[in-house]
């Protein structure tokens, strides 16, 4: 079902057969609800996945927002993925936003003298 790639850090691929629909568990990291788009982080730590404005949460389970944690359906293609269906909504980490989470985190300190240029990469 799945295989480890070559790596040092053995990142689990899964390949699902072409009749299973692929379905995962995410959570909202971005979300506009004016125009019912948003970016969802996938459980598998692979690409982030795309909500468009074709996609509406089933009625009765709350409404989509950043940290909100959904079951999704999902198509892939060259590395994008796309959801399809919202099939469940919850809360995510009491209410927590992850903007903040992220942004909280500690930086180790450096020592300045020794200050060169750094690339920083943000998601």
């Amino acid at each position: 079902m799945g295989e480890y790639l070559p790596c040092s850090c053995h990142i689990l691929s899964i390949k699902y057969p072409p009749e299973v629909e692929k379905k995962m568990l995410g959570i909202i990291l971005w979300y506009n609800a004016e125009k019912s788009v948003g970016l969802v982080w996938c459980e598998d730590q692979g690409p982030l996945a795309f909500i468009g404005p074709d996609v509406v949460a089933p009625e009765g389970m709350g409404e989509l927002r950043r940290g909100s944690q959904i079951w999704f359906g999902f198509d892939e293609a060259n590395g994008f993925r796309t959801v399809r269906r919202i099939e469940e909504v919850g809360v995510v980490m009491g209410g927590i936003d992850p903007a903040q989470v992220l942004s909280s985190y500690d930086r180790p300190e450096f020592d300045k003298s020794d200050a060169r240029p750094v690339l920083r990469v943000v998601a």
